[in-house]
């Protein structure tokens, strides 16, 4: 069965926050909270989107490897786990592109993309696909009303 996530009111704004701060390129970072079935996301972590050294990112991202374990690291001396990564649409839908079908690091992962809209968050959708290669599935999203 395919997980679920939810966020916590100040994770969500967080999220909002960064997703506009990005715009116009991809932002992208990590979805953390506590060790448990029940995943609920606590804290943002931004990752670089290093692409845009090379002037690229406008339509895709991806991170350091490296900085990828240190906020692992740094988190579970929190007590928190990466439930996920995030990443954000510019100008597009919040949904797996063909560029994000072909990332084997988002398979295994909860992945939630953020829809920004001329500089504005729009909507975000979470998806989960076990293995590379698999279709991703949308799957249960809560966030604060």
């Amino acid at each position: 069965m395919p997980p679920s996530i939810r966020f916590t009111a100040d994770a969500w704004k967080a999220l909002q926050a960064q997703a506009e701060a990005a715009y116009p390129f991809e932002g992208c970072g990590l979805l953390l909270g506590p060790l448990s079935a029940d995943k609920v996301t606590t804290k943002i972590v931004i990752l670089k989107n290093t692409l845009r050294d090379e002037g690229r990112g406008r339509f895709d991202f991806t991170f350091s490897p490296q900085e990828f374990v240190n906020a692992q690291m740094a988190a579970e001396k929190e007590n928190l786990d990466v439930l996920g990564i995030y990443h954000t649409h510019p100008d597009h839908p919040p949904r797996p592109s063909k560029t994000d079908e072909s990332q084997p690091m988002l398979s295994g992962w909860i992945s939630v993309i953020a829809s920004v809209h001329g500089g504005k968050f729009k909507e975000a959708k979470a998806w989960w696909r076990e293995e590379d290669g698999q279709p991703f599935a949308e799957i249960s999203f809560a966030v604060p009303s």
